[in-house]
Formats: structure tokens, sequence, C-alpha cells
């Protein structure tokens, strides 16, 4: 992977009070039988992600690695101007599909994201 391809600290959403922010304030929600997608404005100029992949939804740490792994490659392509905070959750197990069928997965879900987003008027990249 190229140096300016991944996905920087700046860019992802750390502190517990960060996740709590966006739980409490959540503007935009997309909402899939496997996972969910909630989303607030911040005050930056660039979208920062936050994953939730917990051992209950995925077992195998591996997998768990797999889907954190897609979700940010995936993001890094498609929300990476907009000024958001999002939050990605796991609802149900991930692990059985295939890498192809996740990343369209997940693809879908950002396209979703982006159209909610332009309700907004934030919609960018």
């Amino acid at each position: 992977m190229l140096p300016d391809q991944r996905l920087r600290g700046c860019r992802r959403l750390q502190a517990s009070d960060e996740f709590r922010q966006v739980f409490i304030n959540t503007e935009v929600r997309v909402v899939h039988p496997k996972y969910v997608l909630l989303a607030k404005c911040n005050p930056v100029d660039f979208a920062r992600l936050g994953l939730v992949v917990s051992k209950r939804h995925i077992t195998k740490a591996s997998a768990r690695n797999v889907v954190k792994r897609l979700v940010r490659e995936t993001f890094r392509k498609n929300i990476r101007s907009q000024p958001f905070d999002v939050l990605f959750l796991v609802r149900s197990d991930l692990s059985g599909i295939s890498k192809k069928e996740l990343s369209e997965l997940l693809e879908d879900g950002w396209k979703r994201f982006k159209k909610k987003c332009s309700k907004f008027g934030k919609a960018s990249g």
C-alpha cells in the first residue's frame, strides 16, 4: 500500500468520547441486516471512521481483521472528503461472506450513505 493511501490516525475515531458523540448525535443512519453506519457532522474538513466489530458477531480474530481492513479500504476510497464522523457497527456474522461479496456490500452501503449525506448538502467525494 502506498503511504498516501493508508488511513492515518487523524482520520480514525479513537477515544470513547468520540464514539459516544456519534451515538448520541447521529444525523445519518444507513441500516443493513449485516451492519449499520452511523454518522454526525464533524468540525474538521475530512471524514473520520470508527469501527465496532465484536467477538460476539465475528468470533475469529482473522475474520474480524479482514472485515475491518475492507471497511477501512472502502471508506478511504468513497468517503474521504466528507466532513462526518462515521461509525461502522457489525450486526451479524460477516465472516461467511467472500471478500468480493463483502466489498460489494460495503460499496453499496457507502453509496447509500453518500446519498443520505447529499440531503445535508455535505456530499463532496
